[in-house]
């Protein structure tokens, strides 16, 4: 007598599951695409926070430490810094002459955002002279913007004269990415 479990076995044969791993392969391949601009719009988007929070923080560092801070930006190198001395340099180490660096309980503290940690990202400024200034009694700051564009992605982080930094979306963009468009 046969057992009915053999007589009704259940399961994939190897041609459905060759079907199925085919079926996936088409699917994934047509998602690529669209995976890597999602890739490519999310390291724009946190590189632009990166530098707004920098911005940012040298300008409420000038307020604690009684002392303008500066900017620096190097498109070539793809760094942003601040220190209270203008034009610091945002591609060498802490204790090097000139770094954008800011001391605390003794020990140099860099101030950078590297480009390095975001691949693909594009930067360009417009500062005046040297780059941005926060004036720590006012308030006010030399103005310009710090663009960053990623593939078909571009986002501005803004300094105004009255010392306003924000993210926002370059005049002429289609794809803001939920930020306001930029001041003219």
């Amino acid at each position: 007598m046969q057992n009915k479990q053999t007589l009704n076995q259940q399961g994939f044969t190897l041609i459905e599951a060759m079907i199925v791993v085919a079926i996936i392969a088409i699917v994934l391949s047509l998602a690529a695409p669209s995976f890597n601009d999602f890739f490519e719009k999310n390291r724009l988007k946190r590189a632009a926070e990166e530098v707004y929070g920098l911005v940012t923080k040298a300008r409420a560092e000038g307020v604690i430490r009684d002392a303008d801070m500066s900017i620096a930006v190097d498109t070539g190198e793809w760094c942003v810094g601040y220190a209270a001395t203008a034009g610091c340099d945002c591609t060498v180490g802490k204790d090097a002459a000139g770094a954008c660096s800011v001391p605390v309980a003794g020990t140099n503290v860099l101030q950078v955002v590297n480009g390095a940690n975001f691949s693909g990202v594009t930067i360009a400024e417009t500062f005046a002279g040297i780059g941005a200034s926060f004036d720590n009694v006012k308030g006010t700051a030399g103005t310009g913007r710090v663009s960053l564009s990623a593939g078909d992605w571009d986002l501005d982080v803004v300094v105004s004269g009255m010392g306003r930094v924000m993210i926002c979306s370059p005049a002429g963009s289609t794809t803001t990415m939920g930020y306001i468009a930029c001041p003219l």
